[in-house]
C-alpha cells in the first residue's frame, strides 16, 4: 500500500517576535522529522478502512511517537518532585537565560565599585558611606517582595488555566468520543470514524495555533492522510483547529441531520428524531466546549501583564540590586560581590520564572507546557476506545457491536 506522508509539506514558522522561516517537515526546530520506513495504509474510515486499523497500526503508532518526541525535544523534563537533589542542583531548568544579561550586569559594577573603593583611598572617605541607606533598603526590599510575589503568581496562575485548558479538552474530548461511538456506532459508523479522527487533528491543532507552527502531517499519522492535511494546509494558513471543528460539526451532522438519495436514513435504521435532537444538542455542547477552552489559550497568549506595571517593577528592582555595592562595600569589603551575586540571582530568578510561566506555550521554553504529551495522551486514549469498539463489533457484544437500530416496532 502507499506510504502514509512519505513527503510531508514543508512548513513556514511564524516565531514569536515576528520572524519568518521555511522549515522541513512541519518542525519549528529546522530539522526533518524521521520518517518510519515502514508506513501504515494511506487510507481512512472516507477511503473504506476503519480508522481502528490506520490509527492502531504499529508504523502510525511508530511515526507519531517520533514526530511528538521530535517536535518536544524532551522537554518540559519529568522530575521527581520528593527529591531535593534533583530540583536544587540544576541550571539549565531554571530558564537563567530569562534573566542572564541583568545578573551579569549587577555582578559586574559591584566587582568594578569593589576595585575601585580598595584601590582609591578617598572614596573611603566617611562622606562617601552610604551604609545608613541600610535601614530603606529593607523598606523597598519589602514592596519589591510583594510586587515579585503578585507577578509571579499571576504567571502560575495563568500557566494553570491553560493546564486545566488542556484538561477539559482531553475529558470533553473523550466523552464525545464515547458518546458517537455509543449513538452513532451502529448506524453511521463512517461519520463516527470521521468524528474522532478530526477530534484527534483538532488537538494537535490546538497545539500547533499556540505555538504558531504549521500541522505535521507526522504527527497525525494514521489518523489523518497526508492529501488531507495538504489540502488543510492550502485552505487555512493558521487556526486549523476552527477547520477540525467545522469537520467534525459536519460529520454529526451528516449522521443526524442530513438524508441525501446516496445517502438514505430509513426510520426503521436511523434514531428517533427526539434522540437525535438530544444528541446533537449534546455533541455540539462538547463541541463547543472544545473551541471555548482552545479559544481561552488564545486569549492568555495574547494578553500580557500591562507594560505599566512590568516596567515599574523591573526598573526598581535594578535599581535596588545596582546600588547595593555603593550602599554595603564599606561593612562587607569584598564580600559584597558574591551578596550582590546571590541576592541578584534569587530577586532576578523570581522575575525569570514568571517570564518563563506567563507564555507556557513556546517549545523554546524549559519550562512549557508539554503539549505534544497531551496531544499523545488524547489519541493513545482514542485509540483505547476504537478497540473496545472493534471488539464489540467483531464479537456483535455490547451496544456498540449491534449494527443497527430499529426503534420502530
Amino acid at each position: 500500500m502507499p506510504n502514509v506522508d512519505a513527503t510531508a509539506p514543508t512548513s513556514v514558522v511564524v516565531d514569536v517576535n515576528g520572524a519568518v522561516g521555511a522549515v522541513g517537515n512541519g518542525n519549528a526546530r529546522g530539522k526533518g522529522i524521521p520518517h518510519d520506513t515502514h508506513a501504515p495504509p494511506n487510507e481512512t474510515a472516507s477511503d473504506g478502512t476503519r480508522l481502528w486499523t490506520t490509527l492502531n497500526h504499529p508504523s502510525s503508532v511508530s511515526t507519531r511517537s517520533s514526530a511528538f518526541a521530535f517536535s518536544s525535544n524532551g522537554l518540559p523534563r519529568k522530575y521527581d518532585y520528593r527529591d531535593w537533589s534533583s530540583t536544587t542542583f540544576i541550571f539549565r531548568d531554571r530558564a537563567v537565560s530569562n534573566f542572564i544579561w541583568p545578573w551579569g550586569l549587577c555582578v559586574a559594577v559591584s566587582l568594578v565599585w569593589c576595585v575601585l573603593y580598595k584601590s582609591v583611598e578617598d572614596l573611603q572617605h566617611a562622606r562617601y558611606d552610604l551604609s545608613e541607606f541600610g535601614s530603606m533598603y529593607a523598606l523597598i526590599f519589602t514592596a519589591l517582595g510583594f510586587m515579585l510575589v503578585f507577578r509571579l503568581s499571576r504567571a502560575a496562575i495563568r500557566f494553570w488555566d491553560c493546564r486545566t485548558a488542556w484538561g477539559t479538552i482531553a475529558m470533553r474530548g473523550r466523552v464525545l468520543v464515547d458518546d458517537v461511538i455509543v449513538n452513532l456506532g451502529p448506524t453511521a459508523p463512517k461519520q463516527v470514524d470521521d468524528v474522532i479522527r478530526w477530534f484527534c487533528a483538532f488537538a494537535v491543532a490546538t497545539k500547533c495555533h499556540l505555538r504558531i507552527e504549521q500541522l505535521p502531517s507526522q504527527q497525525l499519522s494514521g489518523i489523518l492522510t497526508a492529501k488531507e492535511v495538504d489540502n488543510m494546509l492550502q485552505l487555512m494558513t493558521t487556526r486549523f483547529h476552527l477547520f477540525c471543528a467545522n469537520k467534525i460539526r459536519s460529520a454529526i451532522a451528516s449522521a443526524l441531520l442530513i438524508e441525501t438519495e446516496a445517502d438514505p436514513k430509513p426510520f426503521s435504521n436511523s434514531l428517533h428524531p427526539q434522540h437525535a435532537a438530544t444528541l446533537m444538542h449534546s455533541m455540539r455542547h462538547h463541541l463547543d466546549v472544545l473551541v471555548d477552552q482552545a479559544g481561552a489559550m488564545e486569549r492568555i497568549k495574547a494578553t500580557r501583564l500591562p507594560i505599566v506595571y512590568v516596567a515599574h517593577l523591573r526598573t526598581f528592582l535594578l535599581v535596588y540590586i545596582l546600588s547595593m555595592p555603593f550602599v554595603y562595600v564599606s561593612l562587607w569589603g569584598w564580600g559584597v560581590v558574591p551578596a550582590t551575586a546571590v541576592i541578584a540571582f534569587a530577586l532576578l530568578g523570581i522575575e525569570g520564572a514568571a517570564t518563563e510561566c506567563e507564555n507556557p506555550f513556546s517549545a523554546k521554553r524549559t519550562n512549557h507546557l508539554g503539549m505534544d504529551g497531551f496531544c499523545e495522551n488524547i489519541i493513545d486514549d482514542v485509540s483505547v476506545m476504537l478497540e473496545w469498539w472493534r471488539h464489540e463489533v467483531e464479537t456483535g457484544k455490547g451496544w456498540g457491536g449491534r449494527r443497527s437500530i430499529s426503534i420502530n416496532r
